[in-house]
């Protein structure tokens, strides 16, 4: 829903503030509820103004900021440190379910790449040197 005109904020106050009714009686005169006038008019007293206000709704991120900017460098720094050693090294008072949510967001993986060969001396199981590595 659009927030009414800066015009129509204006009327509404005038109207109430040269005693012309109640919030309900200038609700129906210019088309809103009595709610909305009494919002305008509260609002002009508490802050002086009678412009929308931005509301940010909903919770607030748990990493944001220098935070995250630290937490990025931390990536750059040690790559391959796993999510509960970046809470730890940050200090960071979160879950670790929002530390790799936030490192999703910024587009890090936390999936572990294999970057050297499996280790050859590891040995087999006898089954699977009979079936060349294959289950039966």
């Amino acid at each position: 829903m659009r927030p009414l005109s800066l015009d129509l904020r204006e009327r509404i106050v005038a109207a109430y503030e040269a005693n012309e009714g109640s919030h309900a009686e200038i609700g129906r005169r210019f088309c809103v509820s009595g709610r909305v006038v009494g919002k305008l008019v509260h609002q002009k007293r508490s802050l002086g103004t009678i412009e929308p206000q931005v509301h940010r709704r909903g919770r607030k991120p748990a990493i944001s900021g220098e935070t995250l900017k630290a937490l990025e460098k931390h990536v750059e720094d040690y790559p391959d440190a796993t999510g509960q050693e970046r809470l730890d090294a940050l200090g960071l008072q979160c879950t670790l379910k929002t530390v790799y949510e936030t490192l999703h967001r910024i587009g890090h993986s936390c999936k572990k790449n294999r970057r050297e060969r499996l280790n050859k001396t590891v040995p087999m199981s006898p089954s699977s040197e009979l079936t060349g590595g294959r289950l039966k």
